[in-house]
């Protein structure tokens, strides 16, 4: 084992500065339960987890572990799956045979344990983030092999194993709809909503009034509109439970909409953002003040790309304050702010607030009307950089929709750096996907702006689904559209040629749009042709 201290190690090798080893040293110092120093580093976003986990390799003379996580479904059984979770172990098959993955290498109570089974047992070292969505999808796997509600069940006890299942699947949302004859349940997975199962009309008041409980709803108030929150606990996970209600004519309609607390920002680059765009972006983040602007429709993902945009930027140095309905992911270094209409704290008056907080970077949740907008500007010209979400559906359209929300085209020109466009596509399951050769006579007439060249290799999704996935889906990457407020653009904004932007940006997205973006994807395998015609068209 090498004896060099992680901190000297991280410092030698460039991953952090010797400030950002003082500030992780000092709070490790202050916890009550001191906590290991690479997660805190981590935690502060000095660290990301492959040199963390590259390091604790070359400290503890383990491997890493880099393979395909083909779970040895008997060693995980005999282990027993409540250990795995709460020892963020996971046992694997790989070319050698059976291999134990782990995120502490330091961990000696875990390795015991598995050494008094398997004798001759051997250990990798990998990401916490990999571990998960191993054990995920172990749970998953063992999930579908085994119905999870019976006749039986109390209605309690299904709320709860709706909320479980939901997670552990990975949806965001879950529709609970009365009509005419049942109660059906559907799950929002990778954007798409998938029945789940049905409740009798009889048992439909009993389970409105478990979740109105937990969200601290009055059991009797179904008449009324409600919007209310509570937190729910899924193994290792705690989540956030965002609930919307709405009386329809067959009785009370929820939405549960699940944020998940314990996730951490990604960057721009796994969230799928391809090297041309992040190369524009990057150069748009590093101006001094001004906007920069994320667009898209409800639920494409533009707060998680704000949070990469801005773990890219803050840092010990810099001031970082932000209002946000609700807080989705806690950020290190960041002073974050709820907005709560009932005590008037709406964006406007809390942007406003924000400004004597003597900030570098602001980051406004959503830009929704005049009074948020005005101040948005007002901190751009005050000489500090504002980050924001608007609801358009290009990039184009954002100048549009700051000069409907009352800023002079001149404010605009002079304030916003650039707008970045995007949208989520499902990606193909790399078990199943089947393979096709395309060419431009054998696809549609609007296919084939995906097809580029005589012809070649497409893959499209099997609907019957493996193990691995749903419906030979599994997960969303990102298509994006950016537009560079440069020199001639700005003095077509301030002449309120808005015509002749979209002719220029038109020109410029043949190859940086939507479009661009979807043809790569499906050249590389990445998501089927019936996708790419489903977002872009």
């Amino acid at each position: 084992m090498i004896s060099e201290k992680l901190g000297s190690l991280l410092v030698e090798q460039g991953k952090i500065t010797p400030g950002e080893l003082s500030l992780g040293v000092a709070v490790q110092s202050v916890l009550d339960q001191h906590e290991q120093l690479g997660s805190i580093l981590q935690h502060y976003d000095f660290l990301n987890e492959q040199d963390l986990v590259e390091v604790l390799a070359r400290q503890s003379g383990w491997s890493v572990f880099s393979g395909s996580f083909d779970v040895d479904l008997l060693a995980a059984r005999r282990l027993g799956f409540e250990l795995l979770q709460a020892r963020r172990l996971i046992p694997l098959t790989d070319a050698l045979g059976l291999v134990f993955v782990m995120c502490d290498p330091y961990d000696t109570r875990t390795t015991d344990h598995v050494l008094s089974h398997y004798p001759q047992a051997r250990f990798k070292v990998a990401g916490i983030s990999k571990v998960v969505a191993a054990l995920d999808a172990l749970n998953r796997e063992e999930s579908k092999g085994r119905s999870n509600f019976s006749p039986q069940d109390s209605v309690p006890d299904a709320a709860l194993s709706l909320m479980d299942e939901a997670a552990m699947m990975g949806a965001t949302d879950i529709h609970i709809e009365p009509s005419e004859k049942a109660v059906e349940v559907r799950f929002r997975i990778d954007g798409v909503l998938r029945f789940y199962r049905s409740f009798s009309r009889k048992e439909h008041l009993r389970l409105v009034n478990i979740f109105f409980h937990r969200a601290e709803i009055s059991a009797g108030d179904v008449l009324r509109f409600h919007d209310a929150r509570f937190d729910h606990v899924c193994g290792v996970r705690k989540i956030d439970v965002r609930l919307s209600h709405i009386p329809s004519i067959h009785g009370s309609s929820l939405v549960l909409r699940l944020l998940d607390k314990s996730r951490s920002v990604m960057s721009l680059e796994e969230l799928g953002y391809a090297c041309e765009h992040r190369k524009i972006i990057d150069h748009i983040l590093r101006q001094p003040h001004g906007i920069i602007l994320l667009t898209g429709p409800t639920g494409c993902g533009k707060t998680t790309s704000l949070y990469a945009m801005l773990s890219d930027l803050k840092n010990v140095g810099i001031k970082v304050v932000s209002v946000e309905d609700p807080v989705e992911i806690k950020l290190p270094l960041v002073t974050q702010v709820p907005v709560d209409l009932k005590k008037g704290h709406d964006f406007d008056h809390v942007t406003r607030a924000l400004l004597r907080h003597d900030p570098d970077i602001i980051l406004i949740g959503e830009i929704r009307d005049a009074k948020t907008a005005a101040e948005a500007v007002r901190a751009a010209v005050t000489g500090h950089r504002v980050l924001s979400t608007l609801h358009t559906n290009d990039a184009v359209s954002a100048i549009l929709r700051l000069h409907d929300l009352g800023i002079d085209h001149s404010y605009i020109a002079n304030t916003l750096n650039g707008v970045i466009a995007q949208r989520l596509v499902r990606k193909l399951c790399c078990h199943c996907r089947r393979e096709e050769f395309a060419t431009p006579q054998s696809v549609a007439a609007h296919e084939r702006k995906f097809i580029t060249g005589p012809g070649h290799v497409i893959y499209q999704a099997d609907p019957k689904g493996c193990m691995a996935c749903y419906g030979g889906y599994h997960g969303r990457t990102v298509l994006a559209q950016t537009l560079v407020i440069d020199d001639e653009i700005r003095f077509m904004i301030e002449q309120g040629l808005v015509n002749e932007i979209f002719l220029k940006v038109r020109e410029r997205s043949a190859m940086s749009g939507f479009a661009a973006d979807a043809s790569r994807l499906v050249r590389e395998g990445i998501i089927s042709m019936d996708e790419a015609v489903r977002v872009v068209g």
